[in-house]
Parts: structure tokens; C-alpha cells; sequence
């Protein structure tokens, strides 16, 4: 019996550190797509148009999915943006962004306005990149003010060039929007209007 239960001991010991020799092999390498996704981030060249939006489930909004005002296709989790002009652009030091919003506003917008989504273009007050090297993940976070209000932006910038953005307001509640990378489209004018 003694026999037995050393060699079940060695057994799983074995085992263990192959599992954990197997975990160690968790790196992605760096490949073509993610060393031209790297020079576009490096380059401040870029732009992301995104797929989904994903609000912050509220009371309200959980009113408002029974009334049946949730776009076809979605749900109040998840809202498709398919057919409807977004983008994050980055270009040098400036940023634009026009993005719809879903959501709850916290404090009122502009007097009479029925523009209701996110929208800047200018310089951010801050711009930062991190880079995970194990997961070649780029990690974008700024911060950009308009006239009443104030947004904090992180990106995360995966290697396939999908995106999450998540954006904190002073004004709105948080969301979440999903899309893709692209490189800069000289055809098209995404100035904010």
C-alpha cells in the first residue's frame, strides 16, 4: 500500500509540472498582422469603427428593453452599430470621435440639443500606450474635455486588430463598444461636424 501512494504521489507531481510547463507556453508570438497593428499605434495612424455597443444595464434601461425600442437584431445588452457611422480617429496628436450613445445621462446636456452622442475632435489632455508583450495587447488610454463634458478612454487593441473601447463620463453613464482597426482612410472626411 506504502508503494501505492508514492507512486500516485509522483504521479501527480509529474503531472502538475507538465500542466504548469503547459501553462508557460500561454505567449503569443508577435506576428505580421500584430507588427503592422504595432507600427500603425506607434505611427498614431489609425482608426476604429466599431461593430456593438454595450451600455451599463440600469433600471431604466431594463424599462426601456419591454417597450421594444431596442433596434432589431439586439437586445439591450447588446446594441449592433452594422449600418451606422462610428469611428475613433487617431491621427498624430489629435483625436476625433463620433459615437452613438445608449444610456443613461446623469447630468443635463446642452440646452435645446439633439445631438446625444459622444463626440471630440481636438487634442486630448493626456494619451497614454501600454503594451503587454506576452499578449501582444496594446492598451490606448486618454482623457478628452468638450465644452461641458469630460471623458476618460481606454482602448484595448488586441492582435487580430479587434477592439474594446470603454468610456467613463462625467455626464453619462459608462458603455462599451466593440469593433475593428483599420488603417486611415484618406477618401473619407471624419471630421466631427
Amino acid at each position: 500500500m506504502y508503494r501505492l501512494g508514492r507512486v500516485v504521489v509522483f504521479i501527480l507531481t509529474v503531472g502538475g509540472v507538465l500542466m504548469s510547463c503547459n501553462s508557460a507556453k500561454s505567449t503569443v508570438e508577435p506576428t505580421a498582422q500584430s507588427e503592422a497593428l504595432e507600427t500603425l499605434i506607434t505611427e498614431k495612424s489609425f482608426r476604429i469603427e466599431s461593430d456593438w455597443m454595450y451600455p451599463l444595464m440600469t433600471t431604466s434601461l431594463n424599462s426601456l428593453a419591454n417597450s421594444g425600442l431596442v433596434p432589431p437584431g439586439s437586445t439591450i445588452n447588446g446594441i449592433s452599430l452594422i449600418g451606422n457611422a462610428n469611428f475613433v480617429k487617431i491621427h498624430g496628436d489629435s483625436i476625433s470621435m463620433k459615437l452613438p450613445f445608449y444610456g443613461e445621462r446623469q447630468l443635463p446636456g446642452k440646452y435645446g440639443s439633439n445631438d446625444i452622442g459622444i463626440k471630440f475632435d481636438g487634442i486630448p489632455d493626456r494619451y497614454e500606450v501600454i503594451k503587454n508583450e506576452k499578449k501582444q495587447r496594446h492598451i490606448i488610454k486618454f482623457t478628452v474635455n468638450d465644452d461641458q463634458e469630460s471623458y476618460r478612454v481606454t482602448i484595448t487593441m488586441f492582435p487580430n486588430w479587434k477592439t474594446s473601447i470603454n468610456i467613463n463620463s462625467t455626464h453619462r453613464t459608462s458603455i462599451r463598444y466593440s469593433g475593428i482597426v483599420m488603417k486611415p482612410d484618406t477618401d473619407k472626411d471624419l471630421v466631427v461636424n
